[in-house]
C-alpha cells in the first residue's frame, strides 16, 4: 500500500490518539499516521474493528495499542490517557 502522507509531513517516534478509529475517517486517520510515523493508540467502542485497524498501523510498521471504550466517561478517557502514555509515551512527545 502507497503511504497516503507526503514525505513533507514526518512525525517519525512520535505518539498519537486517535478516537473514534474503528471505522472511517478515524480508521484512515490512524493508518495515516502510522505512516506519517507515529504509533497509534486506537479507541472506539468495537474490538473487532479496531482490530483490523491495528494491522493497517502495523503494516505500515509501527506499534498499535487497542483500547476498546466509550469515551462518554470522563473516567474511561483519563485512562485511555494514562494507558496510552504507560505503553507507548505521552502523546505528541518523541518516544
Amino acid at each position: 500500500m502507497t503511504p497516503v502522507i507526503s514525505e513533507r509531513f514526518r512525525i517519525d517516534g512520535r505518539v498519537a490518539v486517535v478516537t473514534g478509529a474503528g471505522r472511517g475517517i478515524g480508521a484512515a486517520t490512524a493508518v495515516a499516521l502510522a505512516q506519517a510515523g507515529a504509533d497509534v493508540v486506537i479507541s472506539s467502542r468495537t474490538r473487532e474493528q479496531l482490530d483490523e485497524v491495528a494491522a493497517g498501523i502495523e503494516a505500515a510498521g509501527r506499534r498499535a495499542l487497542v483500547v476498546p471504550s466509550d469515551l462518554a466517561d470522563p473516567e474511561t478517557a483519563a485512562e485511555l490517557a494514562e494507558l496510552a502514555a504507560g505503553e507507548l509515551g505521552r502523546p505528541g512527545n518523541e518516544v
